[in-house]
């Protein structure tokens, strides 16, 4: 790719709410590609937006300012969907010491600390987002927020007592999980009212590189029952349950396809499993997110990344099911001419 087609402006997506829905049901190969996104860091976004323009006429300090802001960026990138961020619609666990997440001892490993923890009401969550875009957000778009049960459980304990309490204490570890899982299924419930809101999205990491964190049993008792209650209430609304899991999660993917129903996975990496090869085992039961590996995509040539777009979505676009994004979100580390050339590569792509 030259220097300046790299600064030539996007070519144009014509959004297509009904086509999206249709691609993610897999009823059959796509006209078009179309994307996906669990996020895009600030400085990729300005970066983009002072090349090409996108925010042009959109200053402003306000939260009104900044929400016009996002849905012009994602529109211009060709997401159907994109994040927004209700204050106060997430349990975010407090740090003893800084900001790094505990690994051995969180704030609360007793029942003492567990029953004098101020716990947050999901009533008092601000909603002035989805108020916003349920006026004003364009035709053939939705937004969605992040969700997590298990990850906010981690981060209240620190993995290792958690590791620990599993044995000695159970019933503070299903206290927690019942605590936590209660307020997101309130959250969902409200969440879904919303014509805006598109997908409850729901982001816990149940594994690493080789394995998943606990035993898929332990899983099955602890964390899946609650996945399934928070689909269930996205499903009795109309609306999509996705599913972010880093790792290797594939010893319990059955369980997601087949008990908790997940519309459609979202992340994937090269050294746990290609989204390809994923494609291949699961494409005609699970519709995918992304795929193009964070790593690569941060250090790759542009030339090296359309290739591998190219790759992807010539294994995974047929039947439908596939969109195309990063494997987990546009860090801020990846350069933006790095994502730009993913997005030029999928504009030119045909399927026929």
């Amino acid at each position: 790719m030259t220097a300046k087609a790299a600064m030539d402006p996007l070519p144009a997506v014509q959004l297509d709410w009904n086509g999206w829905l249709a691609n993610l049901r897999r009823e059959g190969t796509p006209s078009r590609v179309y994307y996906f996104e669990h996020g895009v860091a600030d400085n990729v976004q300005a970066a983009i937006a002072a090349q090409h323009g996108v925010w042009a006429g959109l200053e402003g300090v306000s939260p009104t300012a900044e929400w016009k802001r996002r849905e012009a960026m994602h529109a211009y990138l060709g997401q159907e969907i994109f994040r927004v961020f209700p204050p106060g619609a997430r349990i975010v666990p407090p740090k003893r010491e800084g900001q790094w997440a505990e690994e051995t001892k969180g704030v609360i490993t007793s029942w003492e600390e567990f029953e004098s923890y101020d716990w947050p009401d999901p009533a008092a969550a601000d909603y002035a987002v989805l108020e916003y875009f349920e006026r004003e957000l364009r035709d053939n778009m939705r937004v969605f927020h992040v969700v997590d049960i298990w990850e906010v459980v981690v981060g209240f304990f620190g993995f290792e007592s958690l590791a620990y309490a599993v044995y000695e204490d159970r019933a503070l570890v299903r206290a927690m999980f019942d605590k936590v899982g209660a307020f997101v299924a309130a959250v969902a419930e409200t969440v879904c009212d919303f014509d805006c809101y598109g997908a409850v999205y729901l982001g816990d990491d149940l594994a690493f590189k080789t394995s998943l964190f606990m035993s898929p049993d332990l899983l099955r008792e602890l964390i899946i029952p609650w996945h399934q209650r928070i689909a269930d209430i996205a499903h009795a609304h109309g609306k999509l349950f996705l599913f972010h899991c880093c790792g290797n999660m594939y010893p319990l993917i059955d369980d997601y396809i087949d008990r908790v129903r997940i519309d459609a996975k979202h992340s994937f990496e090269e050294s746990v499993l290609p989204v390809t090869e994923v494609k291949r085992r699961y494409g005609n039961r699970l519709t995918l997110l992304g795929g193009m590996d964070v790593d690569f995509l941060a250090r790759a040539t542009p030339e090296r990344i359309e290739a591998k777009t190219n790759e992807i979505l010539t294994a995974c676009m047929p039947g439908g099911g596939y969109f195309l994004g990063s494997g987990n979100w546009v860090t801020e580390y990846i350069p933006p001419e790095n994502y730009l050339a993913m997005l030029r590569a999928a504009r030119r792509f045909t399927s026929t």
